[in-house]
């Protein structure tokens, strides 16, 4: 395309108007005609799903490795036995015809590794491990070997007796078994269990784990475990069994205190009986008798055994006193509950002999760590307020209808990690999948969770009113492609995913619902590159955001009726404990107020009042309301070179109605300009899951109005990416912007604005 010409010597007057509201461009079309360099729209690549893999999956096989132990961050007393169990899925040759798989092994014949851990359901043996087998056949089936730890009985961890939901004792009996993966690969033997289909076939240089729920919040953390370990020794033994034995002790101790003084109140009482016997036979004899003398030893002898015998039972009683002291104290400190076999093992394991001689493999604290290549993190919890998930890639998977975690705080650990590292060096995803619910991801939890109460409008059953929700079949074939492709991109290096990943690509027929050639108003991706692949134009991190931005220039909001800047403080306090505040203030007045929203975070079911507005993400934004067309947020730039990024991306939040579009402009130094629709290039700016119509977003589907004025859509801070060449085809002069601008043309709304940079995706 050739230059385009200069424009025309602007006149006084108009060089210092500012810039006329640019239209919108003409919508465009899913998929670009690739001859036509004036087109950019918001794919441009596709990728695959649901090919044949190249090798042939070995039957699920059940490992047995022994029994470990695991532990709580804060209780001492709290050490429980945890079987080594769970399935396992491998390579066992190539196909019968060749597949599309691409994954490279080893030279020494190495597969990559995938462990899965599930979260808290119930207890029995493997069934919640086995939940994942469907995704473990298809790893297997393109060169991976796809391990699912059975956590059944870390489930007996939970709220009442762990400070941290058992996060710590999940990552360590995760941490354990990769110890032994990397101990008996070579000969196929693991802590003396033979696995001989395993000899050889783990490359435990790419490794990635993925965790659901609980376990979810356990892979996250396991990336600050892995770093520095926190194991369990004889001497942590050792506490636990003297703090859960101490009652116990101190029980016998009085029991035998008690027993003591029984046995010096009969010796007391018989002394006494003896001495009023000595007396009564000496007070009767005759005064003149010459028994007297004798008789008068006697009752002195008497009179010092009732002595003794009284100081020796004073002396029993001090004791029991003292021994009821002790038992109270012990009792003041109540003990968590542990099943009856760690019970059993903590009291047979009296010194570091027993403790050999019992086969209980204790998490190290000093083992190398492991080579982490990604993390999936899948509905968590976040007990532990984690914000340190860094230096490897991770996605966290966001479930609209998820009726058990339904605070969705995996929003919580992708935003509080972004920014840990300054150096971070691995890219961060939040995948929003609209219309799943917690419990279909696994085969086994074939319940839903989705309750009326606790689950936005759209998520209650058929019959109430109209659903857009997932079936258990198509929610698996989504979390499959999400799955699988994130882990064989990442850990496998099979770069024929790395679009979809960059957001190039759109989900394949094969991840969508059954008869749904497309579905990307399913999935809403966000992308937030390592620190050398973006550049922070305004991400209201600082409490002067609005007048000095990250390029030192103000940030302009005009026509809104209400303004919020909104500045999370960081997580203080304990870990196991923490505070998240947040710090809210007008950004005209510099005036501390309310948030516009409320938190998601602290979402409550049984006392929301569905007026009010909520969002799912807690970090620094700002909010932004008004009730006529055209308000705008224009962040200045100076003048700003986007040389090596090819993408403008921000992030919002729709809080109300149901969807908003928003007109993106790049403004040159020269005033050269043009406005994209955000709805071209991206699906977050309606809040449920629509397909495109040409009118939404900016025209809310009318069978969704019942949501309007709601905020349980969850609304959450979804990236809109656009393509830079679509805006340097206008002639705009990247390499000289001078201001980013954000219109909003709906006639009223309420959102929420963060993370306006450049990324480079490629």
């Amino acid at each position: 395309m050739p230059p385009a010409p200069s424009p025309p010597p602007a006149s006084a007057a108009e060089a210092a108007a500012p810039p006329a509201e640019p239209e919108p461009t003409a919508p465009v079309t899913v998929m670009p005609n690739p001859t036509d360099p004036s087109e950019i729209t918001r794919y441009s690549s596709t990728v695959p799903f649901g090919e044949k893999g190249s090798f042939v999956a070995s039957e699920q096989v059940v490992y047995r490795l022994g029994t470990t132990a695991v532990s709580d961050a804060l209780n001492k007393d709290v050490i429980y036995t945890v079987p080594l169990r769970g399935t396992v899925r491998y390579p066992t040759g190539d196909a019968a015809a060749p597949g599309l798989s691409k994954v490279r092994v080893s030279p020494s014949g190495g597969f990559p590794v995938i462990v899965f851990l599930h979260g808290m359901h119930d207890a029995t043996e493997l069934n919640n491990a086995k939940g994942y087998d469907y995704l473990q056949k298809s790893l297997a089936e393109h060169g991976y070997v796809a391990l699912s730890i059975d956590a059944g009985k870390i489930n007996g961890l939970n709220n009442s007796n762990a400070s941290d939901a058992g996060a710590l004792a999940r990552g360590q009996l995760l941490m354990t078994t990769l110890d032994l993966l990397r101990a008996g690969n070579a000969t196929g033997v693991f802590n003396g269990i033979e696995l001989a289909g395993l000899k050889g076939k783990l490359d435990l240089d790419r490794v990635g784990i993925l965790g659901h729920s609980r376990g979810a919040e356990a892979v996250a953390y396991a990336v600050e475990l892995n770093k520095q370990r926190i194991g369990i020794s004889y001497e942590n033994v050792e506490t636990a069994r003297e703090l859960r034995m101490a009652v116990a002790l101190a029980m016998a101790e009085q029991a035998a205190a008690q027993k003591r003084v029984d046995a010096a109140t009969a010796a007391f009482n018989a002394a006494a009986a003896e001495l009023a016997k000595a007396k009564s036979a000496l007070a009767a004899l005759p005064a003149d008798s010459p028994s007297i003398a004798a008789f008068t030893q006697t009752v002195a002898q008497r009179q010092a055994e009732s002595q003794q015998a009284k100081a020796t039972l004073d002396a029993e009683k001090a004791e029991l006193d003292k021994a009821r002291i002790k038992l109270r104290q012990a009792q003041a400190i109540p003990l968590k509950s542990i099943n009856a076999d760690s019970t059993k093992w903590l009291e047979l394991t009296t010194s570091p002999d027993a403790l050999a001689s019992s086969g209980i493999v204790l998490p190290s604290s000093t083992e190398a760590p492991h080579k982490l290549r990604a993390v999936f993190s899948l509905a968590p919890i976040n007990a532990r307020q984690l914000s340190r998930v860094t230096h490897v890639p991770f996605a966290t998977l966001l479930p609209t209808c998820d009726g058990d975690v339904y605070n969705m705080p995996g929003a919580q650990i992708f935003d509080d990690s972004r920014y840990t590292a300054q150096d971070e060096s691995a890219p961060k995803f939040q995948v929003v999948v609209r219309g799943a619910n917690h419990n279909f991801y696994n085969s086994y939890w074939s319940e839903s969770d989705d309750s009326a109460g606790s689950a936005p409008l759209y998520c209650r059953q058929p019959g109430r009113i109209e659903t857009l929700r997932l079936t258990a079949t198509d929610q698996r074939r989504n979390g499959a492609f999400l799955i699988e492709s994130f882990m064989r991109y990442f850990v496998g290096d099979e770069v024929q995913f790395a679009p979809y990943w960059k957001g190039q690509a759109p989900t394949p027929v094969a991840g969508c619902p059954v008869g749904e050639a497309t579905c990307d108003e399913r999935v809403v991706l966000t992308i937030h590159q390592p620190a050398a692949q973006r550049k922070l134009l305004q991400g209201f991190r600082t409490a002067d955001s609005m007048a000095k931005n990250p390029s030192g220039l103000p940030t302009v909001l005009e026509k809104f009726n209400r303004m919020v800047q909104c500045q999370f403080l960081g997580i203080r306090g304990s870990q196991i404990t923490p505070t998240r505040p947040v710090a809210c203030t007008d950004p005209v007045t510099n005036i501390s107020v309310a948030s516009l929203f409320g938190e998601g975070e602290k979402y409550n079911w049984r006392s929301y009042d569905p007026k009010t507005l909520l969002i799912w993400s807690v970090t620094d934004q700002a909010q932004l309301q008004w009730d006529a067309p055209g308000p705008t947020m224009a962040v200045n730039t100076g003048d700003l070179s986007a040389k090596g990024f090819d993408t403008l991306s921000f992030r919002v939040a729709v809080a109300a109605p149901v969807g908003q579009e928003v007109e993106v402009s790049i403004i040159d130094t020269q005033d050269r300009t043009v406005a994209l629709k955000g709805s071209d290039f991206s699906d977050a700016l309606y809040g449920v899951a629509r397909k495109p119509n040409g009118s939404i977003p900016l025209v809310d589907a009318p069978e969704d109005a019942i949501y309007a004025d709601t905020g349980t859509t969850r609304p959450l801070l979804n990236m809109v990416a656009v393509p830079l060449k679509a805006f340097a085809v206008h002639a705009v002069d990247l390499e000289h912007i001078k201001q980013v601008k954000l219109r909003f043309p709906k006639a009223s709304g309420s959102v929420a604005v963060t993370d306006v940079q450049l990324q480079r995706m490629d």
